[in-house]
């Protein structure tokens, strides 16, 4: 399977998920829902757009910029120079944000702050440059300022000869979780409105 091929009229379809046919054994983040999937379907059927004939899409054929759709939330990795610690050629500014950074601040992945959102990229990246082919990813984490947080993401690969992969672009989404005792606080709560009265 060479992933190719365009999912757009199955994305819009509320019963069919094809991120589900990867791995219908796990259950999604309950706080991740339809519109961030569909996301990074629209992610992935702008790569295929662009990948024609050939084993990768151009980074020529990349704008981030003009993408509003999910540009924002998204990076460029520049690998050009090696892969222990790839450039940041463009960081979305929701993306930015939610890492307290600002777009323009950072050259390289190595700069990311650390338990920052960006930071979990390092985590999947060297996965596409061993199996050639997008990856989609999702999973929880504590954040900078200690709030946990639900992320899904995919990562494309771009070339700029047909042959190397030295572009890797992600999009990312992600929503803050409740913690535990705002979660328990919500809980009692229902559960004293659902009571009979007497």
């Amino acid at each position: 399977d060479s992933m190719r091929g365009n999912y757009g009229a199955l994305a819009e379809n509320d019963g069919y998920e094809p991120a589900d046919d990867v791995s219908a054994h796990q259950t999604p983040p309950a706080a991740i829902g339809q519109d961030e999937r569909r996301m990074q379907v629209r992610a992935y059927n702008h790569w295929a757009s662009l990948l024609e004939e050939r084993n990768f899409p151009a980074i020529e054929d990349l704008e981030p910029e003009q993408l509003p759709d999910f540009g924002p939330y998204s990076v460029l990795l520049d690998f050009s120079t090696g892969i222990e610690n790839p450039g940041i050629s463009y960081l979305g500014e929701k993306l930015a944000r939610e890492c307290d950074i600002g777009e323009e601040e950072l050259a390289t992945l190595s700069e990311v702050p650390s338990r920052s959102l960006l930071s979990r990229i390092t985590d999947h990246y060297m996965q596409i440059l061993a199996n050639q082919a997008p990856i989609g990813f999702e999973a929880e984490f504590v954040n900078q300022r200690g709030a946990t947080i639900a992320y899904r993401g995919i990562l494309l690969p771009f070339s700029s000869d047909d042959d190397t992969i030295d572009f890797i672009y992600g999009v990312i989404n992600w929503k803050e979780l409740a913690d535990a005792k705002v979660s328990d606080e919500l809980l009692l709560e229902i559960d004293q409105a659902l009571e009979p009265k007497a």
